[in-house]
């Protein structure tokens, strides 16, 4: 009886070992890929706040330029025309601007992630030395990080102030378009542009502080070029250089008549 107990035992035994062995290798597997890719995520929000900046800062300047299209005194065109041309750009500069500030909710989001799972980790190393490598590119990384999300906040505040801006002058001439209105606009046109410069500046800052990051974070072959990170905003991409057409050389017959 003990004996067919044992029997039968055995391949319920075998089977629980083998679904334990897969259930850890399978753990393993899922805690490297959730590691490399929340780092790759953070990367990724990282290269579209690269890429909205950008877009954030052709915006504004579209909208100040329609502004100043519209008060210019050479200006000759349909003022319900011009009006409106103003409050489409007016309206892609504050959309954009929302682009800009959900970039940053999930890229707060993955990097406390990303940065709490790394700090846990270094309590695994059995080797000092490798262990106060990692926590110096761990310090390095954040630090990377952090100017990263100081150049958002900023460069968020200077547009949402911008496009508050331009959106009340697109009002006030809305309701009273003539010579004495369009002439108040026009002489508060440069503190508008000057405005759009500091905020120009800030988004510069930010775009360079996120191409830091990639470039000191991106693991080995997978830095992403201009081209592919303007794709992803779905900007068109940057037409490849044409090869001059090849001169054939004149045949013997044409040279000797």
């Amino acid at each position: 009886m003990q004996t067919r107990l044992l029997l039968l035992s055995l391949p319920t035994f075998a089977a629980l070992v083998a679904t334990s062995a897969c259930a850890s290798f399978s753990a393993l597997g899922r805690s490297q890929k959730d590691g490399l890719g929340q780092v790759d995520e953070l990367l990724a929000h990282v290269e579209r706040l690269h890429v909205e900046s950008a877009v954030s800062k052709d915006r504004a300047q579209g909208a100040v330029e329609a502004l100043r299209r519209l008060v210019a005194p050479e200006f000759k065109g349909d003022p319900v025309s011009g009006h409106a041309e103003l409050m489409a750009a007016v309206e892609q500069s504050e959309e954009q601007a929302q682009a800009l500030r959900g970039c940053v909710k999930p890229l707060r989001r993955t990097a406390e992630s990303v940065f709490e799972r790394w700090t846990g980790d270094l309590e695994s190393f059995g080797n000092l030395a490798v262990r106060q490598r990692s926590q110096e590119r761990l310090e390095e990384t954040r630090k990377r990080y952090d100017a990263v999300l100081a150049a958002s906040v900023a460069a968020q505040l200077a547009y949402d102030a911008f496009n508050g801006d331009v959106s009340d002058h697109a009002l006030f001439l809305e309701h009273d378009f003539n010579s004495a209105s369009v002439a108040l606009v026009a002489q508060e046109l440069e503190g508008l542009r000057t405005r759009g410069k500091e905020l120009a500046r800030r988004l510069d800052a930010c775009a360079a502080a996120c191409a830091a990051y990639v470039e000191f974070s991106a693991p080995r072959a997978q830095v992403a070029p201009n081209g592919e990170a303007a794709a992803r905003a779905g900007a068109p991409p940057k037409p490849e250089p044409r090869k001059k057409p090849e001169v054939p050389a004149p045949s013997s017959e044409s040279s000797g008549g």
